[in-house]
């Protein structure tokens, strides 16, 4: 079985509409809509729940009808009309009632497509994949460059801000056709559903888990600052206009995905929970540093190190949970570690309006978003802190949880979910 180009290709364009319209949010939200702040976080952070709720219906109907593609066209043509509807609507109440409703939408879409890839990597035929992680990491990491390359298409809602949601619908529906011409649904593969009490079994099994859980939510927050005020603060501080405001985020994103590969090998070597520290505290600091300038290199440069910084930590966290997780609660480990970085994009946006305005009521104008930046990327750093005095426990805990997936490992040579 060859390499499914058509997956991961549909899994990168189905990503490109949800970060191009990000450098237009402060057009559309507050110059079109005439909303606030709050509005700007509400779009940012409403999806987010929208795919918090919904993510785990997505699985169990495709599981239950043993069919994807069906599925994943159908949501991409519901998608792209939500998108188009988004231009249409005045109303700011029924336009966030939108945006939740394509935030689970879109949800199906990435979930489906993700099963789809885990499909084939759990099918014993498919030799060249079979229970080795390969095709999922390729898959994150092609989900992640979508992300990134979204961004800065923003520049095509330089003179019409409307023109990247059209364009994402249009992406949509294209994704929508080819999933129902091309992709192929072969040995539909039921992960096992997840379960609370399976949840706290891991967390008592290891109450170490809470580190890689922590630590995604906290990056997962700190993006959510970043696409919200901190978005706003290049927009209107520093008068951006879309397309430069998507390469400069871009910044974080493009190095975030292309290192994530060499950070999985590099981690081999080093282990996973080094690079975690190592590239959290980059991130952390250079993400503080990113608020207090207005010189173009300096941004230019301190956000390409933040993306760096979250290159080298991205994927070692991932495998922090995986390997820190008692053998046969893999799967719940990791959807309880996925859920919970959703929650903190969802809060990230919310919590950033509400502390630029604790900041700018203490704080002279000149150093609020300075101080409000420093807060999020102390956050990152604390948690680096935190973490160091358990260091030598964790390295040890998840030694002994590998000699006990060795050994299952060769009474069972099955992967163990």
């Amino acid at each position: 079985m060859g390499f499914p180009y058509t997956l991961v290709t549909l899994v990168f364009l189905s990503m490109l509409p949800v970060t191009m319209i990000v450098p237009v949010v402060k057009d559309v939200v507050k110059d079109r809509l005439l909303g606030s702040n709050w509005d700007v976080a509400y779009f940012t952070s409403i999806p987010m729940l929208g795919s918090f709720l919904f993510a785990p219906i997505a699985g169990i109907i495709s599981d239950r009808f043993k069919n994807r593609k069906y599925f994943i066209s159908f949501f991409c043509f519901l998608d792209a009309g939500l998108f188009y509807l988004l231009t249409i609507v005045t109303d700011m109440g029924l336009f966030l009632s939108l945006r939740f409703l394509e935030g689970a939408a879109h949800i199906f879409i990435i979930g489906l497509l993700l099963s789809s890839a885990a499909d084939r990597e759990n099918d014993p035929e498919n030799k060249r994949y079979y229970g080795k992680g390969i095709l999922m990491g390729i898959t994150g990491m092609f989900l992640s460059l979508g992300g990134a390359f979204g961004m800065p298409l923003g520049i095509l809602g330089r003179k019409n801000p409307l023109l990247p949601f059209y364009v994402g619908s249009g992406i949509l529906i294209f994704v929508g056709l080819m999933s129902l011409l091309m992709l192929k649904d072969k040995g539909i593969h039921r992960i096992k559903d997840f379960k609370l009490s399976d949840l706290k079994v891991a967390i008592f099994e290891n109450p170490f888990l809470f580190v890689p859980f922590l630590f995604n939510f906290i990056d997962r927050f700190t993006v959510g600052f970043i696409i919200s005020s901190f978005n706003i603060h290049l927009r209107e501080t520093l008068a951006f206009h879309p397309g430069m405001l998507g390469v400069f985020l871009g910044l974080v994103l493009f190095p975030m995905s292309l290192l994530s590969y060499p950070s999985a090998l590099l981690s081999r070597k080093t282990g996973v929970l080094p690079l975690v520290l190592v590239g959290s505290t980059i991130y952390g600091i250079f993400l503080g540093l990113s608020g207090t300038t207005n010189e173009f290199w300096y941004l230019f440069t301190f956000l390409l190190i933040c993306g760096i910084g979250a290159g080298v930590m991205f994927v070692p966290s991932m495998m922090l949970a995986s390997k820190m997780s008692k053998p046969g609660l893999t799967a719940t480990t990791m959807s309880a570690f996925t859920g919970v970085g959703s929650l903190g994009f969802m809060l990230g946006p919310v919590v950033s309006v509400q502390m630029q305005m604790v900041f700018e009521s203490i704080l002279p104008p000149t150093y609020s978003f300075s101080a409000l930046s420093f807060f999020f990327g102390f956050l990152e750093i604390g948690l680096v802190f935190l973490t160091i005095p358990f260091f030598k426990k964790i390295l040890g805990k998840m030694g002994r949880i590998d000699e006990e997936r060795e050994k299952i490992s060769l009474a069972n040579p099955d992967p163990i979910l």
